[in-house]
């Protein structure tokens, strides 16, 4: 269990940054005043009694983990903006930043006293409603930190332990990849208005599709590819439309989206 007396500063208050906050304090992770979160952005809500500064400085003050959830362009500021205030020994920095590897966090920390535990983290927009494919990845972290950011996520979605060198492709998979989902239930729907339903029924049924053959694959344990054959017949309409799907590139067409994103 993690200790309650633990603090945590989110420095980037955005979509991401918020979402990580509110989790923490609404699945009872932490209480709300152990929680501080710089630059909240205009127009997201925070649970009642979370911390807010626009001060960075002010926001890691005794904190035990440090998620930095910022643009990319602006880690190395706030990198060298916190490196001098970090306590190496008890501190572990959390990079919810695609992209940015290691050894580059590392040249950004160099006005730290020592060199502190990182760890780099990537869920999906999922997040926001408990729901994210996060992964993990760590250099230097202790057992007890890697288990505390372990359980701040588990708590918030599914968490997965890699290596670094597996981050982008696991970006692709998931981060990425809740957008290529969601495309797909986008043209579904379009098509069944097309066929003459009406659009919030059209995405309704889509989505609660969507909902069943996830549900039918984690009841089974069997493949998609074993799920499908049960669902198809010879010259049946859905050989057909899988068939005329594959004609079009569908499966191509993913697997070049994947490679594209990493």
């Amino acid at each position: 269990m993690i200790n309650t007396n633990l603090k945590i500063a989110v420095i980037g208050g955005g979509n991401m940054g918020a979402a990580i906050a509110a989790g923490v304090v609404s699945k009872g992770i932490l209480s709300a005043d152990r929680v501080t979160v710089s630059h909240l952005k205009a127009g997201l809500a925070l649970p009642e009694g979370v911390h807010t500064t626009r001060n960075n400085i002010e926001a890691v003050e005794g904190a035990y983990l440090v998620v930095v959830a910022v643009k990319p362009w602006l880690l190395q500021g706030v990198l060298d903006e916190l490196a001098p205030h970090i306590d190496v020994e008890r501190v572990a920095i959390v990079s919810v930043v695609a992209g940015v590897d290691f050894a580059t966090h590392g040249e950004w920390l160099a006005g730290a006293k020592g060199v502190p535990a990182l760890l780099r983290v990537i869920p999906n927009t999922a997040v926001s409603v408990g729901c994210s494919v996060t992964f993990v990845a760590h250099s230097g972290a202790s057992d007890e930190q890697l288990g505390v950011v372990n359980q701040i996520f588990g708590a918030l979605g599914v968490v997965y332990n890699i290596a670094e060198e597996q981050m982008q492709a696991a970006t692709a998979l998931a981060s990425c990849g809740i957008a290529y989902a969601l495309r797909y239930i986008d043209a579904a729907s379009r098509a069944g208005v097309d066929a003459g339903i009406e659009p919030r029924m059209a995405l309704d049924v889509v989505i609660e599709t969507v909902q069943g053959a996830l549900s039918v694959l984690r009841h089974s344990g069997a493949s998609p590819q074993s799920e499908i054959d049960r669902v198809t017949t010879p010259g049946g309409i859905t050989l057909r439309g899988l068939e005329a799907m594959e004609r079009e590139g569908f499966s191509a067409a993913v697997a070049e989206g994947i490679k594209a994103s990493k």
